[in-house]
């Protein structure tokens, strides 16, 4: 059934694409379908490109913002390893110097004592070790110096290096709220879109539906009349006291209640026996309940035949 109902609207559509081609003036119902089949094609085209360009846009900022941190990260690391290398070099240097220049001096003061006598010997001796304790102690008082520079240029690495650090966490911070807030107005804006195509939809729908109830109504008049039974009324979107049934059919012989679903579920199949029971005792002669529609399942269609439901 339902391919027959693809072919019915396919065949409608290409009659309305006739009239337009010769000239035709189309009438309402005609100009209602072929408007909303055109503004939803042109609609769900235009989200489809603007969802991509808007993932697009959103990974090449994230890949951007990714790799200017790791190129900043690599350059403070840079910075901070060419210092110590640069400080370590001028102690080295530094004690290297010293270290020629007290080997100098102690060499000059052993080759005039050797050409000296002993008295000149015991006295240079004696400076010799008086020059070398003060020399032990400059070098120690040097030593504490170079200690606490060092310590003092480690205390003023680390620190700064807290501060870039703090600062790339605040700015990677930063830009992880304004990516969550573009995603939220983004997603905003999508939901609006949604729903205003929903609405759209929802109206098509409405337009199908009263097509295909058309269509399922006079099938099942053709139905009736092909196994000789002679239609007297047909009374749409019948009012009960349980609710609407969409089409109350009377003949000579019998009235039936019609009810069509495009998707018919087991809950259906229970509320067309309530309404027809309704209607029963609001006619106060026999009713046949009736099942039809595009989609019926092997499930429902039984269960409706089971209950003494004619399902076409």
């Amino acid at each position: 059934m339902s391919e027959e109902v693809k072919k019915w609207f396919d065949d409608f559509i290409n009659n309305i694409v006739q009239k337009i081609r010769a000239g035709k003036e189309l009438n309402a119902l005609e100009t209602q379908v072929i408007t909303n089949y055109a503004s939803n094609q042109v609609l769900y085209e235009y989200l489809e490109r603007r969802l991509s360009e808007l993932e697009r846009n959103l990974r090449d900022e994230i890949r951007k913002t990714r790799e200017e941190l790791l190129v900043n990260d690599e350059k403070v690391k840079q910075e901070l390893l060419a210092s110590d290398e640069r400080i370590k070099q001028e102690l080295l240097a530094n004690d290297e110097r010293i270290k020629q220049e007290l080997l100098a001096h102690v060499d000059k003061v052993k080759q005039e004592l050797l050409a000296n006598d002993e008295k000149l010997k015991q006295e240079l001796m004696a400076h010799v070790e008086k020059v070398k304790q003060e020399l032990l102690v400059n070098d120690e008082r040097i030593k504490q110096e170079l200690l606490a520079n060092d310590e003092k240029i480690k205390q003023e690495l680390l620190a700064h290096v807290d501060k870039v650090k703090q600062e790339l966490l605040a700015n990677d911070e930063k830009v992880k709220q304004e990516l969550k807030d573009e995603i939220q107005r983004v997603k905003t804006d999508l939901e609006t879109k949604i729903k205003e195509v929903d609405k759209k939809v929802e109206a098509t729908r409405s337009d199908l539906g009263l097509v295909a109830e058309e269509f399922y109504v006079k099938n099942f008049v053709d139905y009736l009349q092909s196994n000789g039974e002679k239609v007297i009324s047909i009374y749409r979107h019948y009012e009960t006291s349980l609710g609407e049934i969409d089409a109350v059919i009377e003949t000579s012989a019998k009235v039936y209640a019609v009810e069509i679903k495009l998707r018919a579920e087991v809950s259906d199949v229970d509320d067309l026996l309530s309404k027809t029971k309704a209607l029963k005792e609001e006619l106060g002669r026999e009713v046949y309940p009736v099942l039809t529609g595009s989609r019926i399942n092997k499930t429902v269609r039984g269960y409706a035949k089971g209950l003494g439901i004619l399902v076409i």
